[in-house]
């Protein structure tokens, strides 16, 4: 925060305006219309991007050393993997993943032109809203019209149930802080209640698990950043109110997640007792096992991109596993993806680049205003749903996922910063 005097980009000009919409209807539709989150993205780098280069702002972006740390995260995976797929022979495996490494560096620019952008506030959190609203309209009528797709009656959005679960999710409990914020009247609070649901029930309804552990973290972490100074009864019946939609949205028979859980609970009897379970968490257990063996083999170095692909169908040629793993290529595990491709130097990328939008806003979400307090907040929870759905999904192997890691993580820590940073030079003028 030690920025003085940076050039902004006026909350009335036609740019802010732009920036705006775009951010607005990204979030709106990016759940259920196909490439409107690509195309989201697409727009705010391009529009960061000429911004920065006609102000001249990219030589002097007047950074603190945690915003430095911020924005080199991004290219440091990106090198670590890279060299990791030349050290390893340049395998035509890894080019699908080479090509979605740009998408990774989006977040450089992102955050970059979205901290100087003013007024940008209103669109995330009505963003976030009419996004919950959608996405949980639409899940219900995807149900209550009987579609169905590979998944079975799972809701999938535009890619598949993992993310449209998972990020409907992150909505949700990004927006619980709202429901405290004196800023909202009480029509808005109702308005974040229904969103909030209607985010919980879209998740429920996708039939997606992993995401849902992140709740107990997140809650915890709520009651020292943005629930800090807030009226006791706020800070905490906002956690208790969610832990209990939470349980009813698992435990309700109207909700197949019920279905769910008795399924992962069966799963979790039989391999308890020695068997091969073969739905959901069944069919992970098999492919961490796969991945276990590789990296057990290469743990400093890993095997390189396109690796686990050759050792999970040798595994199947030798009997040890059924046909049907071979349409997964990636152990359904961020981390293992990173220790299989780059070895422990990729790794600790990854877990860099996963914690440094953490610890950007972390001081942000203890001090200054609740403004600032609540888009710290966001960041805070986005961060860590995204890092909990690493653990039982390859995020960074899909397009998708690599998309909104970027749009969220910096989305939200730009706004928090920027936030912060007008707040502190303002004091500062005074």
């Amino acid at each position: 925060m030690t920025e003085t005097g940076p050039t902004r980009v006026a909350a009335d000009s036609q740019l802010a305006r732009i920036t705006a919409a775009v951010l607005f209807i990204a979030l709106t539709f990016g759940l259920v219309v196909p490439d409107v989150i690509d195309a989201g993205l697409v727009a705010l780098v391009l529009l960061g991007l000429g911004w920065l280069l006609s102000t001249g702002e990219w030589r002097r972006p007047q950074l603190s050393r945690a915003e430095r740390v911020y924005v080199m995260m991004p290219l440091v995976y990106t090198l670590a993997w890279v060299m990791a797929w030349i050290l390893h022979g340049g395998s035509p495996a890894g080019v699908s993943d080479l090509e979605r490494l740009p998408n990774l560096l989006a977040i450089v620019p992102l955050f970059l032109f979205i901290r100087r952008v003013e007024g940008l506030e209103p669109a995330w959190w009505n963003g976030l809203v009419a996004g919950a609203f959608v996405a949980g309209g639409y899940a219900i009528v995807y149900v209550l019209t009987g579609q169905e797709s590979v998944h079975g009656a799972r809701v999938t959005g535009p890619t598949n149930p993992i993310y449209f679960g998972g990020i409907a999710l992150a909505f949700g409990l990004m927006l619980i802080p709202r429901l405290a914020d004196d800023r909202v009247t009480n029509g808005g609070r109702l308005l974040v209640a229904a969103g909030i649901v209607l985010a919980f029930v879209a998740s429920a309804l996708s039939g997606s698990r992993g995401a849902w552990l992140a709740i107990p973290a997140v809650l915890a972490i709520y009651l020292f950043t943005a629930g800090s100074g807030q009226p006791l009864r706020w800070r905490l019946g906002v956690p208790a109110i969610v832990l209990a939609l939470s349980a009813v949205v698992l435990t309700s028979p109207l909700l197949p997640m019920s279905e769910r859980l008795d399924e992962t609970l069966f799963e979790l009897n039989v391999l308890e007792d020695g068997g091969n379970a073969e739905r959901g968490l069944g069919l992970r257990v098999q492919l961490w096992e796969v991945a276990g063996g590789l990296i057990a083999e290469r743990p400093l170095t890993g095997s390189g991109p396109g690796g686990y692909e050759r050792a999970l169908a040798e595994s199947v040629q030798a009997g040890e596993y059924g046909a049907h793993l071979l349409r997964y290529g990636h152990p359904h595990n961020q981390y293992f993806s990173a220790l299989i491709d780059g070895g422990l130097g990729l790794l600790l990328a990854l877990l860099a680049l996963f914690a440094a939008p953490l610890l950007l806003v972390s001081p942000v979400s203890r001090r200054y205003s609740r403004q600032c307090r609540y888009l710290a907040w966001c960041a805070l929870a986005g961060g860590v749903v995204l890092a909990v759905m690493a653990l039982s999904e390859s995020i960074l192997e899909r397009n998708d996922g690599m998309i909104w890691f970027a749009m969220l993580t910096a989305t939200a820590t730009s706004l928090a910063n920027g936030s912060a940073t007008r707040r502190t030079n303002a004091v500062a003028a005074d």
